[in-house]
């Protein structure tokens, strides 16, 4: 799944001159505005959240699972969208606890894939993850690099036509579990031992 995530645009001027996004964001959060690259190839603005049947804004999903896209009414006939990115956090559970990991690229620019309803919100799509991030979450958003986007935007029906990302992968701050904290320090790398591991301060429904 995907909780929270981040992207910079200070480093990144193709992404800062879409004047989509000001500052740079290390705690992106549902039912937050993200930006995103349409299936018609331009970039918008839009809502992080796909309203749950009637529940309209009370209740939002915010994954999607890529193995049954096209067979859950919620999104089989949603567009393809994919959401600009630098990195993202999961939460490892530690016995009873949870503790939360920064993924990235060093840096780069990568796309999660999504779905969107133009006027109403996007959602990530999720796969199961790779050997090695398995070990801190089942789950992991579909992820493209610029060479295979079109390649997700066209209708992409399965994983061997997507790329396998080098990430790498930390520990980080507990502070990422509060929405409210949005600073560089977040994705800072932090010792296990020096941590006093506890419960995060919001936790997200699976996809």
């Amino acid at each position: 799944m995907c909780g929270r995530y981040t992207l910079s645009v200070s480093n990144k001027p193709d992404v800062g001159n879409l004047g989509l996004q000001s500052v740079d964001r290390f705690n992106i959060a549902p039912q937050s505005q993200v930006v995103i690259q349409t299936d018609a190839g331009d970039h918008a603005s839009v809502h992080w959240g796909i309203p749950l049947g009637d529940s309209g804004a009370r209740q939002v999903v915010t994954n999607a699972r890529f193995e049954t896209l096209n067979i859950k009414p919620l999104f089989r006939d949603l567009a393809r969208c994919a959401l600009l990115a630098d990195g993202w956090y999961e939460w490892q559970r530690i016995g009873s606890a949870k503790q939360p990991w920064y993924h990235h690229r060093r840096g780069q620019l990568f796309y999660m894939a999504g779905v969107y309803q133009p006027g109403i919100g996007c959602a990530v799509v999720t796969q199961s993850a790779s050997e090695l991030l398995a070990t801190i979450h089942h789950r992991q958003p579909v992820l493209l690099d610029a060479q295979h986007l079109e390649s997700w935007l066209g209708g992409a029906q399965s994983s061997e036509e997507l790329p396998a990302l080098e990430i790498a992968c930390h520990p980080v701050s507990m502070r990422v579990g509060n929405m409210r904290h949005d600073d560089s320090e977040l994705i800072t790398p932090v010792q296990l031992n020096d941590v006093q591991v506890g419960q995060t301060g919001s936790l997200f429904p699976e996809d």
